[in-house]
């Protein structure tokens, strides 16, 4: 039987114009590469593609994207161990090199989006990253990678760290391979039915050309296929790099076809014949030696991972359809009353005969990919094992974190994807969080769910500590508009009824005021004007509600001039005044007390600041209670820290990351100043890195970490809404979604 083989064709379209590309050239962006000479052990087979976007005008990046690509095949090719490990050395050593680039200031900032695809021996292994779009046509239908927008996408070029994604295919003839640049990505599956479904190479491209239209667009379509095409002359192979035409020898074989050199042909449906049409190649056979572009040298890791991730769905799924299966035929086949003559009935034994094949395919292709699922994890565990070694044996701190991080990120995509109960990978997981932590003096803390709501459209926004020796805690429901009071001892760690208490709804009279959306939440404490404590709610229609448990009671006090608010967000106080945060207006509204009740002063309605603040992007702050020093926390990442009377920035970000921060800090969602005197600090909570940090609030050095683990082994703070703790001993309770989490130092 003849060698599968991949046919591939270009295309490379301007608002709806077909651009000139000579023989020997691709697209820019576009690598399709066979191996090169005196590759690596384990690469001889390999062919490589690769389709990169970066930001800018194509003009002014081609000569980047092409250092870029040699840096990425060079890499790739000169690597020993799994294709998936050389491959993603090879897109991480191509986003260092970007890095560089952006950091060294001597060009605009780019960024971008890589699909890298090995195909060896019938098999595909991506690798993608940044906003990468391709497809995989079957007979049956489109795969589309990534099958959903992700959550979280960091670029090329942005930082160290990577959200790679990893696939694994088995092609088979006619199946169809298509990378293209984001810019498509919007256009649903189905569309590309004509192109990738039971077609052709030149009816693909036909078809895509049309797809397109007017719009711009890089493409790589490849076939794959055990049929030479016979319309191809026969030419010395190249390796087709770049806007690089690098020759090769050409090795025969019978019956094989060897790289061929780029070809033009034209399409049955190019609408602008005066332009050259794309550019196809000859079927290349994995396997040719030849020549390929320079680079540099690589780590490890893991592709195979994901189609195994596909494979454990579709063995399960497989079983789940048997059963399906079996109920369906009895259903077809009715029982017999007693003593009734069997009869046959044609329509259900056709509806049987077109099923049975179904189930068949159905059996067969979940236990096969049952098998790579296995191969994938052993693989993966292989690669975790490694970096842990090189770890171990790393020169610098920094060298140690970035492998720990890599075997976390295995650990991650191995519990998700593949077998969330394997042994071995999570004591690798635990090795290499404990050791991390060490590197990054992070404190872990045991962490339970307190308690997990069952209310439908439940999203926990905000909490709040009943302070002083009747313990309690609160909790805001923003999804539907709900405060709840959870009794507790004086510890706040033993729950003293089974359900939360209702204390304020939407829609609730208090008074003379109905309770609409509550913004945010504090504790006030009795002071001069204030008679009692109690948890102050700010209602966004204008007006602080006050719950007093002692009394079990709620009152409402109107605000002047909440008519001018447009988006409050966060309230808190400092010295009985109340502060708003109102990201509409870029304010943070000052109210004065007067008893129970507030007034707003005409020269003192807002805090001023001596340079524009940004509050439009802020998402908490918190004033100190000694002399209302105000902290400032941004969705960015940012932090400032002002000192209020004269308005002036104290320290930020930059200070924290001179000073203990390793990692920037990734969708903040909360701050919170606790304590007096010197032992006064400010608390962070980091959603998209999963912990709270601790930090002296005079000075901004990061006094402490804090993480937990959550039960399958993730970290637990990942994407935490708000916090609030207790301290000595430390107790910090925690909110997302719809569970209130409490944590404490073991």
């Amino acid at each position: 039987m003849n060698e599968l083989q991949a046919v591939t064709a270009q295309l490379h379209i301007v608002e709806g114009v077909l651009q000139e590309s000579g023989v020997g050239q691709s697209v820019p962006g576009v690598l399709i590469q066979p191996t090169r000479s005196r590759p690596a052990r384990g690469r001889e087979r390999d062919f490589l593609f690769v389709h990169l976007t970066l930001t800018g005008a194509t003009a002014d990046t081609a000569d980047l994207s092409r250092h870029l690509l040699m840096t990425l095949s060079h890499q790739f090719y000169s690597a020993g161990g799994s294709i998936t490990a050389a491959l993603r050395g090879a897109v991480l050593e191509a986003n260092q090199q970007l890095l560089r680039h952006n950091l060294g200031g001597k060009g605009p900032t780019r960024e971008g989006a890589v699909s890298a695809v090995v195909f060896r021996q019938g098999e595909l292994f991506t690798l993608q990253a940044g906003e990468s779009f391709a497809l995989l046509g079957h007979n049956f239908g489109i795969e589309r990678m990534p099958p959903k927008a992700p959550a979280q996408v960091t670029p090329l070029g942005r930082s160290s760290g990577l959200d790679i994604r990893y696939y694994h295919h088995r092609v088979q003839s006619g199946d169809m391979l298509l990378l293209a640049d984001p810019r498509v990505s919007h256009l649903p599956t189905e569309e590309f039915n004509a192109a990738l479904v039971e077609s052709t190479i030149e009816t693909g491209m036909a078809a895509l050309v049309t797809m397109i239209g007017d719009d711009s667009a890089r493409l790589l379509l490849v076939e794959f296929s055990r049929e030479a095409p016979v319309d191809l002359p026969d030419v010395q192979p190249q390796t087709t790099a770049p806007d690089t035409a690098v020759p090769m020898p050409q090795p025969r074989r019978e019956g094989v076809a060897t790289a061929g050199a780029a070809t033009a042909v034209s399409p049955p449906a190019a609408r602008k014949p005066q332009t050259q049409q794309p550019i196809r190649q000859q079927p290349v056979t994995p396997g040719t030696a030849g020549s390929a572009v320079s680079a540099p040298a690589i780590d490890r890791e893991v592709v195979e991972r994901q189609a195994r991730r596909a494979g454990s769905q579709a063995a399960l799924g497989a079983s789940r359809f048997t059963a399906w299966l079996a109920d369906l035929l009895a259903r077809l086949r009715p029982p017999q009353s007693a003593g009734q003559g069997e009869t046959v009935n044609w329509a259900w034994a056709a509806a049987v005969a077109l099923v049975i094949p179904v189930l068949v395919a159905a059996i067969v292709t979940g236990v096969y990919l049952a098998r790579d699922q296995r191969r994938t994890l052993d693989e993966i565990k292989a690669v975790m094992a490694q970096d842990l070694s090189l770890a171990e044996s790393a020169a610098t701190d920094t060298e140690a974190r970035h492998y720990y991080e890599q075997v976390l990120a295995l650990a991650d995509q191995a519990n998700t994807q593949l077998d969330p109960g394997d042994i071995e990978v999570r004591r690798m997981q635990g090795i290499a969080r404990e050791n991390k932590d060490k590197l990054d003096g992070v404190t872990r803390l045991t962490a339970v769910a307190f308690y997990q709501f069952s209310h439908e459209g439940t999203n926990l926004k905000a909490v709040a500590l009943r302070e002083g020796a009747n313990g309690g805690i609160f909790t805001l429901d923003a999804g539907n508009s709900i405060v709840y009071e959870h009794e507790t001892d004086e510890t706040y760690l033993n729950l003293l009824a089974s359900e939360p208490r209702r204390v304020l709804f939407a829609g609730q009279t208090v008074g003379s005021h109905i309770a609409g959306t509550v913004a945010d939440f504090f504790w006030r404490p009795q002071g001069f004007a204030v008679q009692r404590e109690g948890l102050a709610m700010l209602d966004s229609a204008g007006a602080l509600l006050t719950y007093q448990p002692s009394l079990d009671s709620i009152f409402a006090v109107p605000l002047d001039l909440s008519i001018d608010w447009v988006n409050p967000i966060a309230a808190t106080d400092f010295d009985e005044r109340l502060y708003v945060l109102d990201s509409g207006t870029r304010q943070i509204w000052k109210y004065f007390p007067d008893g129970e009740a507030f007034i707003a002063k005409a020269d003192e309605r807002a805090i001023v600041f001596s340079d524009d603040p940004d509050l439009a992007n802020a998402v908490d702050f918190d004033l100190y209670s000694e002399d209302g020093s105000l902290v400032l926390l941004y969705n960015d990442g940012r932090i400032r820290y002002y000192d209020t009377r004269n308005g002036r920035i104290e320290w930020d970000e930059s200070i924290l990351l001179a000073n203990g921060l390793n990692t920037p800090l990734i969708n903040p969602t909360a701050v919170e100043i606790v304590g007096r005197g010197l032992n006064a600090t400010v608390y962070i909570a980091d959603a998209g890195n999963g912990r709270i940090v601790q930090v002296s609030r005079a000075t901004g050095q990061v006094l402490a970490q804090f993480r937990a683990t959550a039960k399958d082994g993730s970290e637990l703070f990942l994407g935490l809404t708000d916090f609030a703790l207790a301290e000595l001993p430390l107790r910090v309770f925690v909110i997302k979604g719809d569970t209130l989490y409490k944590a404490t130092i073991e």
